[in-house]
């Protein structure tokens, strides 16, 4: 059995969703005892994390947060990633492990050799929710769920230099939050994140800049009904400093993503300007069909024809032969004793 101090510095919806899996984890006998730090700047994350009560404390400070980590998860909006890096690499074990969820890897990973030492571990680690969840937006800590990653994919990114027994711990502490781990490199990670978050977020933002500047705003923003709110919602729960950065860090991926999206709001212009009904009931019916194949696959976890092979792991977080800092830390006594 293992005792493990965790630290989730970031205690939004995934951030307290985590706490409460572990929780869960250990009231329903799991083998393993982890204690939870929590850590966020934000009073409107941090103080209705701490009436959750999944974390077993919440620190005023990040750096005092990770002081006896084992594991942290690093899920801090992303204006503040770079800094919190800086700011923990000093107080952080030999041993630690640091699982990073941004949703571009490589700037993190710079940041990692930057300013982590060769004894600290970083491992890109990102969750997709539950089929279950995967049309709820809100991100604040009052919608965590002990289940919100079950039966979900996991994916990590680890860096070159990262020890095997440290990605053996990521595998398993993935498992047990109830996830399918997998491996992406990162530059692979962040070419499929570029259409899966960055677009959208870009779609969310650039419709309400439309919005904004047509003539007849004035009136028309008196008619926002579900559609436009959820569309533009992103200029709600993302921090202008935040798009900037990571659009900026991940520019030319995003840039090749604007151009295909410009090849069809172009095309469908085109089609609607010369009234063609077969073609745009054709992009429709194709768009329509295509999608709800997606959301079936989604819905089940079936990935056939891209399935990747499942990590060979023993459920177990001390289950392989650990050496050095990271046995000594997390299997041994403080003086690394068995």
């Amino acid at each position: 059995m293992a005792n493990l101090t965790i630290a989730i510095l970031g205690l939004d919806r995934l951030g307290v969703s985590i706490a409460m899996r572990l929780r869960a984890y250990v009231e329903k006998g799991g083998r393993h005892r982890f204690e939870t730090i929590g850590y966020d700047s934000r009073d409107d994350y941090e103080k209705p994390a701490r009436k959750q009560k999944a974390l077993d404390k919440v620190e005023r400070r990040a750096y005092t947060a990770v002081e006896r980590a084992d594991l942290v998860v690093m899920n801090l909006p992303y204006e503040e990633l770079r800094a919190g890096y800086e700011l923990i690499a000093p107080s952080l074990r030999d041993g630690a492990v640091l699982l990073d969820t941004a949703v571009i890897k490589r700037p993190s990973l710079e940041w990692s050799e930057q300013y982590l030492s060769s004894d600290q571990h970083w491992i890109g680690f990102t969750p997709v929710v539950s089929s279950a969840y995967m049309f709820e937006h809100a991100a604040t800590p009052e919608h965590a769920s002990d289940d919100y990653l079950h039966e979900s994919a996991i994916y990590l990114t680890p860096s070159v230099r990262c020890l095997p027994e440290a990605i053996d711990l990521a595998v398993n502490f993935s498992i047990i939050l109830g996830g399918k781990p997998g491996f992406l490199d990162p530059s692979e990670h962040d070419s499929l994140t570029t259409i899966t978050e960055e677009i959208p977020q870009l779609l969310s933002i650039a419709a309400y800049a439309a919005a904004m500047k047509h003539s007849a705003w004035g009136d028309a923003q008196r008619l926002t009904n579900p559609p436009f709110n959820v569309l533009t919602r992103y200029l709600l729960t993302h921090h202008p400093d935040a798009l900037r950065d990571e659009w900026l860090a991940n520019s030319d991926r995003l840039a090749r993503g604007i151009d295909d999206l410009a090849r069809i709001l172009t095309d469908v212009r085109d089609r609607l300007a010369e009234k063609d009904e077969g073609a745009i009931e054709a992009f429709l019916i194709e768009a329509a069909d295509e999608y709800q194949a997606w959301i079936n696959r989604r819905h089940k976890g079936e990935w056939d024809e891209h399935s990747e092979p499942r990590a060979q792991v023993d459920h177990s977080i001390a289950g392989a032969i650990f050496g050095g800092a990271i046995s000594r830390r997390l299997f041994g006594d403080k003086d690394g004793r068995d």
